[in-house]
């Protein structure tokens, strides 16, 4: 049996799939080196300014885009666990009007090192939504790479003239061959057998398609909810938020 890859089709800046955290933390706990992640970049956003039917100056639209933006967020955020800031959103400007700079910045860490790049994500995801910062920006974006280890003048190099750009669209097309029209969605692949998701997903359905398509054979590691196991799992993931201890330890809310 070849292993099972969770491909997820995402943005940096979606709302559902920093809802799909926690699930996403799970399999990787509980799954171990038996399940892989990937992630292929979608590009949410391409530009503000046309992304509702808004009139007026720029900046005008801008503003009252990120104010419809967080309306959506609060409303996923009160459904799906994971917080989100409630400081004045501004990731959108006049300057700063896409969602691709955060998807390119991904694809130049993920060119210089895998396991880096999934962790530079994550804090994307983080500083985005909890920590209210600009992620679209290269300084800000730079800072999160070196957060998780990855070398400044590497990571720019790869952002401004390597191939991440080219990477991008490339994942671009897998999302339209795939036919995916919304984020987060799924592709769960073992060997030539795939199956496509749409939409936020849960542990439970996830678990059911892992056993599915390896015949039973691969299953989740069995981790009782005690406060050493929680310990040790916060200490894991350096950052945590409670419904990531909820789904991780199938705990009630």
């Amino acid at each position: 049996m070849s292993k099972i890859t969770i491909y997820q089709f995402t943005d940096p800046t979606c709302i559902w799939c920093w809802g799909n955290e926690p699930m996403l933390r799970a399999i990787e706990y509980l799954y171990g080196d038996r399940v892989a992640v990937e992630f292929i970049m979608g590009g949410l956003v391409e530009d503000v300014m046309t992304l509702y039917d808004f009139e007026g100056p720029a900046s005008l639209v801008a503003e009252r885009a990120n104010a419809r933006i967080a309306e959506n967020w609060h409303s996923a955020a009160a459904r799906h666990g994971m917080p989100v800031t409630r400081e004045y959103m501004n990731l959108y400007t006049e300057r700063y009007t896409s969602s691709f700079p955060q998807n390119i910045a991904y694809e130049a860490a993920k060119r210089l090192d895998k396991d880096k790049a999934k962790l530079f994500l994550r804090r994307i995801r983080e500083a985005t939504f909890v920590e209210n910062r600009r992620t679209s920006q290269i300084d800000v974006l730079t800072e999160l790479a070196m957060e998780v280890g990855i070398d400044a003048a590497q990571f720019l190099d790869q952002y401004t003239y390597g191939g991440a750009q080219a990477d991008f669209m490339q994942d671009r097309m897998k999302c339209r061959r795939n036919g995916i029209t919304g984020f987060p969605s799924y592709l769960i692949r073992e060997g030539v057998t795939n199956i496509i998701l749409g939409g936020y997903q849960n542990l439970a359905t996830m678990n059911t398609l892992i056993s599915r398509l390896s015949d039973g054979k691969v299953k989740p590691r069995r981790v009782a909810p005690s406060i050493a196991n929680v310990l040790d799992f916060i200490k894991r993931y350096k950052t945590v938020y409670p419904v990531e201890i909820e789904v991780a330890f199938s705990l009630d809310r």
